[in-house]
């Protein structure tokens, strides 16, 4: 994503503006802290769903590229793998956020606006993707691993903590909102790459 289109794109103006609100309130009220989890864990959720409905909702899939297994063909094949997939990890992940010793109530009153917020960024970015498949055929090997380099390198630094003897927490929520943000424009740019790509090999094809 070059720096003018960055500039346009809302849903990246939503995704940093939300994460340095909540950086500051962290400061404000560190025992904010197991909310903000559990938000974390919720907005990877919706990155998720959207992700199945962008699947489900191709017009046409990319030819596959070389050593692809042939369930990225077909979308409900691979939407549904995804669904398996992604789900069974964030499964383990919230049963693990269970058992994590955080510290401060879950307050309903700060998970609610920014819940809202991360959808509607959500919303945002999967009506830029349908906007730009409207021509292009989409890869949905490309699209089942999108999401996975987006959250791990945010998650990591929610994770890190409970495996090191450290307590200040803000670090950890400065690194989160930093790799999600930055994970964000480096996925886009290879989103648009990827579709730069499939053009090219289309119009090769066509022409032999």
């Amino acid at each position: 994503m070059d720096r003018k289109k960055a500039l346009r794109d809302p849903a990246l103006w939503i995704l940093a503006g939300t994460n340095i609100y909540l950086i500051w309130y962290y400061f404000q009220r560190p025992e904010v802290f197991t909310t903000l989890v559990w938000l974390y864990w919720w907005q990877s959720v919706l990155l998720g769903v959207f992700n199945i409905l962008d699947m489900l909702t191709i017009r046409k899939a990319a030819p596959l590229a070389k050593g692809t297994s042939d369930m990225f063909a077909l979308k409900g094949p691979a939407a549904a793998f995804f669904l398996f997939h992604y789900g069974l990890f964030h499964l383990v992940y919230g049963i693990f956020l269970r058992t994590m010793k955080v510290s401060g109530p879950f307050e309903w009153d700060l998970f609610k606006p920014f819940f809202i917020a991360f959808l509607f960024g959500q919303i945002i970015s999967f009506v830029q993707h349908k906007i730009q498949q409207r021509k292009e055929p989409a890869d949905l090997g490309r699209m089942f691993s999108i999401p996975y380099v987006r959250i791990i390198p945010m998650h990591l630094t929610i994770l890190i903590p409970n495996f090191l003897p450290f307590t200040n927490l803000g670090v950890f929520v400065v690194l989160k909102s930093f790799a999600d943000v930055l994970m964000y424009m480096i996925t886009s740019k290879t989103n648009k790459k990827s579709v730069e790509m499939d053009k090219a090999a289309l119009i090769s094809g066509e022409n032999l």
